[in-house]
């Protein structure tokens, strides 16, 4: 019994284990000495936890996604398919997005204040970037091998966000409380893609890394919001034709 408690507590240290390497081998060199090794056991050890590496990349997607508590069941734990998972990965997305201040935004619960209001969700999406970062860049680097996570992350998980974003930043402008830009999706990923960088990705950079979380939020959050929310009121109308795309002066005009 004790061995099987003690197995149980380890866990966390399996999954996180798991995930670095996944991370940084990717899913195809990844092998179950190099989890082993990372928890400093056995290679026959790992077996006590799960029966294969697809079990224990299934097993660290599902819970660095957060779909689920920790497993309790017998050991060796036999968790979905990858298949199955990645259903029930974009289901719970689905399900999810939008949330927090940028789904009461979208059903008319904003705080009226639009300065405030992008602030906070700015920071929110901040924070999920931040708290998922090991999981982003498991399913990232697992993307560029299996079709089926690229799916996950590019439809399943970024395109809702950004779509729900996009709404967002257009009823705004329609509004005339944000700037007009010259396209409302670009400028949501741009916004989505700046968080990301300062959230998850500057940590790749020596001096990235080097700015602490909470400097790292004020700075790309104050950007954002200086960029988009206009000084003045802004006229509501159509959007004005940018100079690529105004029709050509008459000739002998130029």
């Amino acid at each position: 019994m004790t061995g099987k408690r003690d197995a149980h507590e380890r866990l966390p240290e399996l999954i996180a284990a798991a995930v670095r390497v996944f991370t940084r081998e990717g899913y195809r060199l990844a092998r179950m000495s190099d989890v082993a090794a990372e928890m400093g056991l056995s290679e026959g050890a790992i077996y006590r936890y799960v029966g294969s590496k697809e079990s224990l990349f299934v097993l660290a997607i599902r819970h660095a996604l957060l779909l689920e508590d920790l497993p309790a069941g017998d050991l060796p734990l036999s968790p979905a398919s990858l298949a199955a998972t990645v259903a029930e990965a974009r289901d719970f997305i689905a399900e999810v997005v939008p949330f927090g201040a940028l789904a009461d935004a979208l059903s008319g619960q904003g705080s009226g204040d639009t300065a405030a209001e992008l602030e906070k969700i700015l920071r929110e999406l901040f924070e999920l970037e931040a708290r998922t970062r090991e999981a982003a860049d498991m399913l990232e680097r697992s993307a560029r091998e299996l079709p089926e996570m690229a799916d996950l992350l590019n439809a399943g998980i970024r395109a809702p966000v950004l779509a729900a974003l996009t709404e967002y930043l257009g009823g705004r402008v329609e509004a005339g409380t944000l700037r007009r830009t010259p396209d409302t999706a670009a400028t949501a990923r741009l916004v989505l893609e700046t968080l990301t960088w300062f959230a998850r990705h500057r940590f790749s950079d020596p001096d990235g890394a080097a700015i602490s979380d909470d400097l790292a939020a004020d700075t790309a959050v104050d950007a954002l919001v200086h960029a988009l929310v206009p000084a003045s009121p802004v006229p509501v109308g159509p959007v004005p034709a940018s100079p690529a795309q105004a029709s050509p002066a008459p000739a002998g005009t130029r």
